[in-house]
C-alpha cells in the first residue's frame, strides 16, 4: 500500500529544512511503499493550523505553538524535542532609558506573537512582576522589527538573536538563556501517529541522522540553509548559527513537560490561552528508540 507523508518546513527549523534536502527520510520511507511531500509554511507559529487542517501529518516549531494548538483543541501529539537553544534575548536601543525588564511597564514590545518568543517575554515579565496586560505587544516580523527599533519607533524587540544591521546600536536587558530552555518541538497529528508509529519512529531516526550531520558538516549544511531557507543570512551566518547552537533530538521527556506546563500555565494566567491544558494530554507514548539511529 503506498502513502505520502505531508511535513510542514519553514525557515525557522533548520533541521527540518536539511532533512528536505538530504533524500534520507524518503529512502526510508520508500522501503515500505511511502514518498514525502514537504510543504513550505511562511510563519512557522501557523505549522499547527497545518496539522489541524489536516494539511500536514508532521511539523516543528518553538515551544509556544504546540502549547497553543492544544488549547484551542488542535488534535497534536509532541514525539520529540531538540536540547536547549540558548539564543536571542530582549534587545533596546543602546540610547534607550530603559534598563531592565521592569521598566518595560507602558513600553510597546515587538515579537513574533505566537511563536516561541512569546514564551521568552511572558517569562521575563512574569519574574519582573509584570503582566501582559502591562505592555503593547506588536507582532512583527526580524527585519520589521530591527527597523522599527532602531528608528525608535518601538521600545524593545524580543528576538531569536538576528540582530545583523545595526547591531553595535542595540543592547540586551535579557537574554533567552535565562529564561527558557528554547527547544525545538517535533509534533505530529494524534489519529496519524496513532495509526503510524512505525511512520513516527522513521521520521524522528532521519531527523535525528540529519542533526549529528550537520553537526559534524557545518559548512556543507550552511550551504544548504543558506540556498533553501529564504531568509536573510547567507552560508557564513548560517555556519555561525550551526556552531552555536547543540544538534540532535531526544523523546520527550520529564523536564521537557515539566517546562511546557509552566509556560502553559503562565499564558494562562496572562490570557494568552481560552483553556487550561495539561501538557501530559499531548505527548507520544510509543518509544523512538533514538539511541539505536542510523
Amino acid at each position: 500500500m503506498t502513502f505520502v507523508l505531508r511535513i510542514g518546513v519553514h525557515a525557522n527549523n533548520p533541521s527540518l529544512l536539511v532533512l528536505s534536502q538530504n533524500g534520507l527520510l524518503e529512502k526510508r520511507l520508500s522501503e515500505r511503499g511511502g514518498s514525502v511531500q514537504w510543504v513550505k509554511i511562511a510563519a512557522g507559529a501557523r505549522t499547527v493550523e497545518y496539522v489541524g487542517a489536516n494539511l500536514i501529518q508532521i511539523g516543528g516549531t518553538g515551544l509556544t505553538p504546540p502549547i497553543a494548538a492544544q488549547a484551542k483543541g488542535v488534535p497534536i501529539v509532541t514525539f520529540a524535542a531538540s536540547e536547549a537553544r540558548a539564543v536571542g534575548g530582549i534587545y533596546v536601543r543602546k540610547d534607550s532609558p530603559v534598563k531592565t525588564v521592569a521598566d518595560l511597564a507602558g513600553k510597546t514590545i515587538s515579537l513574533g506573537v505566537g511563536s516561541w518568543l512569546q514564551a521568552l517575554l511572558a517569562t521575563a515579565l512574569d519574574r519582573a512582576g509584570l503582566t501582559w496586560n502591562d505592555i503593547l505587544p506588536l507582532d512583527l516580523t526580524e527585519p520589521e522589527s530591527r527597523q522599527a527599533l532602531l528608528a525608535g519607533d518601538i521600545d524593545a524587540w524580543v528576538s531569536g538573536g538576528g540582530l545583523r544591521g545595526g547591531a553595535d546600536e542595540i543592547r540586551a536587558i535579557a537574554n533567552t538563556g535565562d529564561l527558557v530552555t528554547n527547544p525545538s518541538v517535533f509534533f505530529a497529528r494524534r489519529d496519524f501517529a496513532d495509526d503510524n508509529p512505525n511512520i513516527i519512529a522513521a521520521t524522528a531516526s532521519a531527523l535525528h541522522e540529519t542533526d549529528r550531520w550537520i553537526a559534524q558538516h557545518p559548512a556543507d549544511a550552511a550551504a544548504i540553509l543558506a540556498r533553501v531557507a529564504g531568509g536573510p543570512l547567507d552560508a557564513a551566518e548560517w555556519e555561525k548559527h550551526i556552531a552555536q547552537r547543540p544538534w540532535g533530538i531526544h523523546q520527550v521527556d520529564d523536564r521537557f513537560i515539566a517546562e511546557q506546563q509552566k509556560a502553559a500555565d503562565l499564558f494562562f494566567r496572562f490570557g494568552l490561552l481560552p483553556r487550561k491544558v495539561d501538557i501530559r494530554d499531548a505527548i507520544y507514548r510509543h518509544p523512538l528508540d533514538l539511541d539505536r539511529a542510523a
